[in-house]
């Protein structure tokens, strides 16, 4: 996330921005010793449990376990990628952003070169909105009180008409002192013979906005049959439609929703929150993207995909799908009757009927998309979906959801439990009964290691132990192991949560750094790390142990004369 920007630099950012100064300015802090208290702007609670460690430069939260540094804290109450972050405290600690190399296939450019173009779209934004108002934007106008919209709509959010002649935006644009050629970066025109034109013309126009409220660019809706019927800013500097959505600036507001609805296009998202659905974003004129997904995954938990209700909108539903499930995102999707779009639906049942509307967890919607094409009225086409939905449900982990779904499908297909079990590939119910008890002892034992784990990080971080007390090798968990080993490499712990992209393993990062209560002296920390030590060894040996015994069950009578004879040697060799 951050293999752009060096190490030293973001330290120095890191140590000129105060932590607490920042925070205090989303929530108000007590100090009590190092630490400054205040209740969790992440998660709702009455008695403080969020912390700022004024010395290690790090939040941590240990009611809900989010965590970080300054950056990361910024990112989040802010809705903000790793670099504009970076940006805003830059700007705070009034320190330069070092020369970054550009993406491959695009020009560099430099930091006020990126603010002029900023500028620029927001200068073309007002000049489309303006010109909707006046006969060259009738057509335009006409075509969005034609789609539903009043005039207070049209101004929220911010629509407008491109010219229909060559160079109207270039024209104006320059007569306000931008250059031709820093506008054809920024995408608004383009060079042909070396002459500059209009990207955008005759078109319907929405800009496309982010969260901090800058225009990146923007979506074209032609008029009549023109064609494409939509166009997109091309990738600019400022501006790469697989990391962007559509909506996020209203987004941004609406934390408490709990949820975003993504949407295929503009107009959907209009429509949706012109009565009143909340939490609406759409792609950019591509299905989703990976990128996109882990930026719906920083503004709300769960994702609602509300596309087209043909079959073009089913099979882009789950195509969607794949990609949150990957990201690990909840996702439900909501069925729209008729083939019926958005935009269409909620004109005709408003905001109530979208309320009513099903919303289907991933599986459920599967399963039923695996009707598609089968005559379920002849045993071949029952038997084909019976197949399809086993194969969906080799992907459900949790036993309760699981039974949901079996029972359903027991009930569609006719076929015996037992039968799909072993189509799925699972064992039979008699079998997991006695498994809770082996699990359960396994997760009492691991939570132990994990505990010594923690507090051995949380006191090598603290500086209570030496660094020659440990090595890696010490711990079984591979995130702490990583995080140990950076943290003996003489590394501060800041540097390395910042590294770490997803949310879960920060957390479980952030809870070993953050092991309470920790001893009150070296002394007394000395004496807690043997003992953790100890716990992780007397566990390893039990799952050696455990290792040798199973492969005696299962050898042969010479190999485990041959094994019995091993031990009993090592046994000797420990008297001696």
């Amino acid at each position: 996330m951050n293999g752009r920007l060096s190490d030293a630099w973001l330290e120095e950012l890191r140590s000129r921005v105060s932590l607490e100064e920042v925070v205090s300015e989303y929530v108000p802090l007590k100090q009590k010793g190092r630490r400054f208290w205040g209740c969790c702007p992440f998660h709702n609670e009455k008695t403080p449990s969020f912390s700022v460690d004024s010395e290690a430069q790090m939040y941590y939260c240990f009611g809900c376990h989010k965590g970080g540094t300054v950056i990361n804290f910024v990112m989040d109450m802010e809705r903000m990628e790793f670099m504009d972050a970076v940006r805003l405290l830059a700007d705070r600690a009034h320190m330069a952003l070092p020369e970054r190399s550009a993406p491959s296939g695009q020009a560099a450019v430099n930091r006020d070169e990126r603010e002029r173009m900023y500028e620029a779209n927001r200068a073309a934004a007002r000049y489309y909105h303006d010109l909707l108002w006046t006969q060259e934007g009738a057509e335009a106008l006409n075509y969005l009180y034609g789609r539903g919209l009043n005039d207070s709509d049209i101004r929220r959010f911010g629509l407008g008409a491109s010219p229909k002649g060559w160079d109207g935006l270039l024209s104006h644009l320059e007569a306000m002192g931008f250059e031709a050629a820093l506008l054809e970066k920024a995408g608004l025109v383009v060079r042909r013979d070396d002459r500059y034109f209009d990207m955008f013309r005759g078109r319907v126009m929405f800009p496309i906005i982010n969260a901090q409220g800058r225009v990146l660019g923007f979506g074209g809706r032609a008029m009549g049959d023109a064609q494409p019927k939509y166009l997109n800013t091309a990738e600019t500097p400022v501006f790469n439609k697989r990391q962007n959505l559509y909506g996020l600036n209203f987004a941004r507001k609406e934390r408490s929703v709990g949820h975003l609805v993504l949407v295929e296009g503009y107009m959907d998202t209009v429509s949706l929150r012109k009565y009143g659905v909340q939490g609406v974003v759409a792609t950019l004129g591509t299905a989703l993207t990976e990128e996109q997904a882990r930026l719906m995954k920083r503004y709300a938990p769960e994702v609602w995909i509300s596309y087209d209700g043909d079959a073009a909108g089913q099979k882009a539903a789950l195509r969607a799908l794949d990609i949150l499930d990957g990201q690990n995102i909840p996702t439900r999707v909501i069925d729209y009757p008729g083939g019926m779009d958005p935009d269409d639906y909620i004109k005709a049942n408003g905001l109530s009927g979208f309320e009513a509307l099903p919303r289907h967890d991933s599986t459920s919607y599967r399963m039923i998309r695996a009707k598609d094409g089968l005559n379920l009225s002849e045993q071949e086409g029952m038997t084909q979906y019976a197949l399809r939905c086993c194969g969906i449900l080799k992907n459900v982990n949790s036993p309760i959801e699981m039974e949901n779904h079996l029972r359903r499908l027991v009930n569609e297909t006719g076929y015996d439990r037992e039968i799909l079990l072993r189509q799925i590939g699972a064992t039979s119910q008699a079998t997991p009964r006695q498994a809770p008890r082996q699990r359960v002892a396994v997760e009492k034992a691991a939570t132990g290691v994990e505990k010594a784990e923690r507090e051995l990080i949380s006191m090598l971080a603290a500086g209570l132990i030496p660094g020659d007390l440990l090595k890696p090798g010490d711990f079984t968990d591979a995130d702490h192991c990583a995080l140990a080993q950076w943290l003996l490499s003489g590394k501060p712990a800041s540097a390395y949560v910042e590294g770490v992209d997803d949310d879960a393993a920060r957390q479980k990062i952030m809870q070993a750094l953050n092991y309470a209560p920790l001893p009150t002296d070296r002394e007394k920390a000395l004496e807690e790390a043997e003992e953790c030590l100890r716990t992780i060894q007397q566990d390893r040996d039990s799952q050696r142990s455990e290792q040798i015994r199973q492969q005696i069950n299962s050898a042969t009578a010479e190999q485990k004369a041959e094994m019995y004879r091993r031990i009993m040697a090592s046994m000797k060799d420990n008297e001696d």
